[in-house]
Parts: structure tokens; sequence; C-alpha cells
């Protein structure tokens, strides 16, 4: 009789560990993640927050639609999709809605009381306690600590969900994912990364090192003049995303258009903080994203847009991925200086945020992400992309400098390459083909997938950008600097677009400019990226993989959008 007891209990084991499915096998736990270190176990009746991502229906047909209302010649161009019209569009089903709720308030969560749903119900988020949070998931919960000295909590394996309920979910977050220092800005002390900037005719494109790039430095090389936008916040609106605990100081943003802004219409406040913008001290990438989106897209109403940092139980990236998908009106531009590795992160995970990102493009969004400051990267021997800068539904900004004899060339540091995850998007892949077929100086096939999304898709000066922070003058580099700065130069073409001809915004932009817009941008040909064996990729004629389709060129990329919308 004992001995039956133990096989039926091992078969029920065997049963219940069966029915089990880890929704994020390929995710990298915390313990490897570069800053952080394990702690303690959590104590069972600590707190934390879950995001349950339902998946979306109709998810080919987002896809379809965000092509026909983002490529020039469409019938649909530029006939964007209201936020309920996307909701309504993708919403989860019934049965996936009844499926979640009917597991979570098996385990006595009730998602009306203890949770919080967006608007669309792609997204419930859960306070519990971690003894709650274990047994639902099957997971250990333990503390780690930031080098900063941040804490949060976060699973120490993989979690795993009722295999009936891999129909219904994506992935639950706040377990895994810990906010790394990706895009920190640097300065002028690391600028033996920049000088790397070779060129097909080898060290004849070196960066001038004492110029300073300021507004006024910017508008004159990109043709825009004192262009400014007519300040209508109910036509356009831009906006800058921040983490990290990054909070920027009105009174630098003052100071600094005092001093660089003088010359043309400005505006010398944000229109709207959201989320927290505290602290003591305001951080160089804070101040840096505000202060150029608002002078290079001048008079043009801008959001700052803050999500709480490492400190959070919850990812601050996701949380402000529901924030966006929860809110009825966006900026027409947002500029986001923020990403990680691809090989960190879970495909269940990249190919959902992904969707987030079509969901914005069909709303008339461009989102633009800075493309990162690890040239081509390097992991394991082969170059490292990274995300969601890799996505093919944003837009991605590598960095150029200013060389000796005045000439725009692509810097050391510049992210680009080609996704290990995502294939060639389909608007992009002649201009690829053609960089494969004559870049001079192709590293190895070994190092990079020849057949994934290329990017950076565009880019901008990235080397010492005066920056007001905490009172003082400071140099800063990096894409996060150009991320801003085209999008500034974006948000100008819209102004002109909604206000002096009553056209739509662009939208999701790179069917454009892969279309016809790479014709109002300045081609880049010279310049290196870093790579695994000290050099990765070279700019040259046409699109390359550290400088994209090129800089802008206001006046040019204003004539190719209004052509656009003639067709």
């Amino acid at each position: 009789m004992a001995a039956l007891k133990f096989l039926l209990g091992f078969l029920l084991l065997q049963v219940t560990t069966c029915s089990r499915v880890a929704l994020e096998p390929d995710q990298q736990l915390p313990r490897m993640q570069n800053n952080w270190s394990e702690g303690e176990v959590a104590a069972k009746d600590a707190r934390m927050s879950l995001a349950f991502a339902l998946k979306h229906t109709n998810a080919k047909a987002l896809e379809m639609m965000l092509t026909a209302v983002s490529t020039p010649g469409s019938p649909e161009y530029g006939h964007h999709l209201t936020a309920e019209q996307v909701r309504e569009l993708v919403r989860p089903s019934v049965r996936s809605l009844r499926a979640v709720r009917k597991w979570l308030a098996g385990a006595n969560i009730s998602v009306d009381n203890d949770c919080r749903t967006t608007a669309g119900d792609e997204f419930i988020e859960c306070d519990v306690s971690v003894a709650l949070a274990s047994s639902l998931l099957a997971v250990t919960i333990r503390e780690y600590e930031h080098s900063s000295g941040h804490k949060v909590l976060r699973a120490t394996d993989h979690y795993s969900v009722p295999e009936s309920l891999v129909p219904h979910l994506d992935f639950v977050g706040g377990l895994h994912r810990l906010v790394q220092d990706h895009h920190t800005v640097f300065k002028k002390g690391n600028a033996s990364r920049i000088l790397l900037a070779k060129g097909q005719g080898g060290l004849d494109k070196v960066m001038q090192p004492n110029a300073a790039i300021t507004p006024t430095v910017i508008r004159e090389l990109y043709g825009i003049g004192d262009v400014v936008g007519k300040g209508a916040e109910d036509k356009n609106i831009q906006a800058v995303a921040q983490f990290l605990d990054q909070h920027y100081k009105a009174s630098d943003l003052k100071s600094f258009m005092e001093k660089h802004a003088s010359g043309f219409t400005h505006m010398s406040d944000v229109a709207k903080v959201i989320g927290p913008n505290e602290g003591l001290h305001a951080g160089i990438e804070a101040s840096l994203d505000i202060e150029y989106i608002m002078a290079v897209g001048a008079n043009i109403p801008t959001y700052f847009w803050s999500t709480a940092g490492k400190h959070e139980g919850q990812e601050p990236f996701l949380l402000w991925i529901e924030a966006v998908a929860n809110s009825t009106t966006l900026p027409n531009v947002i500029s986001v200086s923020y990403g990680d590795d691809e090989d960190t992160l879970s495909l269940a995970y990249m190919q959902r945020i992904t969707q987030e990102f079509q969901k914005l493009g069909v709303r008339g969004v461009s989102i633009l992400f800075a493309s990162g400051d690890d040239g081509a990267g390097c992991h394991k021997a082969v170059f490292r992309p990274n995300f969601p800068a890799t996505s093919p539904y944003v837009t991605s900004v590598g960095g150029t400098a200013m060389s000796g004899d005045k000439e725009e060339i692509g810097v050391g540091f510049s992210s680009g390459g080609f996704s290990n995850i995502f294939p060639t998007a389909s608007y992009q892949s002649a201009d690829v083909k053609h960089f494969l077929a004559t870049a001079q100086k192709l590293p190895a096939e070994r190092y990079f997938n020849k057949s994934g999304r290329g990017y950076p898709d565009v880019s901008a000066l990235a080397v010492n950008f005066e920056v007001i922070a905490n009172g003082f003058t400071e140099p800063a580099s990096g894409t996060s600097c150009a991320s801003p700065t085209f999008a500034g130069v974006v948000s100008l073409v819209n102004d002109q677009l909604v206000n002096e001809h009553s056209k739509p915004t662009l939208g999701f932009l790179n069917p454009f400019l892969y279309e016809r817009g790479f014709a109002g941008l300045h081609d880049i040909e010279h310049g290196c990226s870093e790579g695994c064996l000290g050099e990765g990729f070279c700019a040259q004629e046409g699109w390359d993989p550290v400088t994209g389709l090129g800089t802008p060129s206001y006046e040019k990329l204003l004539a190719e959008a209004l052509k656009a919308y003639a067709v």
C-alpha cells in the first residue's frame, strides 16, 4: 500500500510538472546581468508587481494595416487609426481573458480588486506577495542589488505557467529583466572610441577634436536655419522617454535655451511631465534629450515621459510600454535612448514588444531609438545586436561626428549590424542586399547574420554635445545625442505637414525613408564601427550598418514628405 501511494504521488508530480510550460526559457536570468548582484531569498510577505501580457488577436491584420498606412503610394497612406480602433482590432479574445482571470482567481487574486487592466485588455498588472508569486509561477524570488545600491525582487530561475495558458499569454513581466545602463552618455574622456572613424581611405577622416556641438551647429548643418513649429499642441507634439532615475531641471532647460536658442522662437518649458521628475541632481541623459529635442524641434510642445527607476519592483521599460498602450492621446514623435542586448532577452518578449511598436505606428506615431554605443558589439566571438533598435517597427538612429575637414563621418561607437532575431525588413531588402554585395571591408560571415534586419536606419551628430545639467555645461557623446536630434527634425517636418499643408503626420517612418525619404538625407560614406577584431562595419555609399541611410537635410526631407502625400 505504501508503495502504491508513493507511485501515485510520483505520477501526480510528473503530471503536474509536465503540465507546466516555461514561457521564456531563453530569457537571461538576473544573476547573469551586469552591475547586479544576487542577494537573500525575499521575505514571503514582501510585495512585488507582475504584468501578464495577454496575446493579441489579429496580429497579421495589424501588420498589414501598418504597412498600408505607412507606405507611400498606398491608398491608405497616412490614414492612421485611433486608439480605440487599434484596441478593438487586437483586443485579446474573451476566451483568453476568462482563462487568465480564472487562473488568477484560483490563486486568490482578484483582477478587479488586486490588479489594473489596460484599456485594451492586453496587460493585467497585479500587486502580489512573494509567497503568492512563487507558488503561482513555480519560482524562488530573491533580492538583486544594483551597483548604485538600488534593490529589486526577481526570480532566480525560469517561471512556468499551466500548459492550458500557453495560447493566452505571451509572457509575465516583473520576474527576470533588469534595467541595464546601456545608453549611458559618455564624456570627452572616452574620445579614443570616437577616433576610430576610419573610412575606406584609411586614417584621413578623423573627428575634429575640440568642435563643440550646439543647436546652432545642428541647425546650420541640417539646413534648418530659423525654422520653428507653430506651437499648436492640438496638432503636433514631441516627447522623450526616460528611465534609470533620469530627471531634468527646469532651470537647466531655461538656461540652455537662453544660451543656445536666442536666435529663433522657442519654448523654455515642457508642455507636460508624465511620471516622476524629482531628485537632487539632474541626469545628463535626461538633460541632453529634453534640451536638444526642444532646440532642434523648436516651438513644438514637448512631453517629458518618465518611468520609475531601478528601485521599483516592475520593469520600467515594460511599465512605459503599458502606459503607452493605455494612452488615448500620444505624441506624434517619441525619442528613446534605451536598449538591451538581443541575446539577453526572450524571443516571446521581443516579439510582443515589437507588436506594441506596430500599434504605435498604426496610430501615426514615429518612434525613434538610439542604436546603441557599442559599435557592432562583440560577445562570444560574434557581433552583438541591440534591441529595441533591431525591431523592424522602430527607426534606429546611429551616430556621426565632424571630421577635421568639416565632413560628417560615422563614429566607432555607433551601434549597427544585423538582427539575430528579426529578418531583413521588406522595406529595406534592396538596400541591405546592395550593401552586402558592394561592401569593400565586409567582416567574415561568421560574425553576423546577413539575413537579419539591418540597423541603424538613419543617423545624426553624436559627439561632444554641449549640455547644461545641474547648472554646469558638460560635454556628452553617444547615440543618445543623435536620437533626439533626428526626432526634432521629424517634428519640424510634421509641423509643416499638418499646419501648412493639412496633411497627416509621417507616422512609422521606415517605409517612407527607404522608398523616397533617403533623397532628403545626406549619405555618409566614411567611418567604421568597433567590432570583435577592433573593426566592425564601415560606412559607404547608400545604406550601411554604421550610419544607415544618412543624416537629415530638413528642406529636402520636407519636400520628399510632401511628394509622398501627393502620390
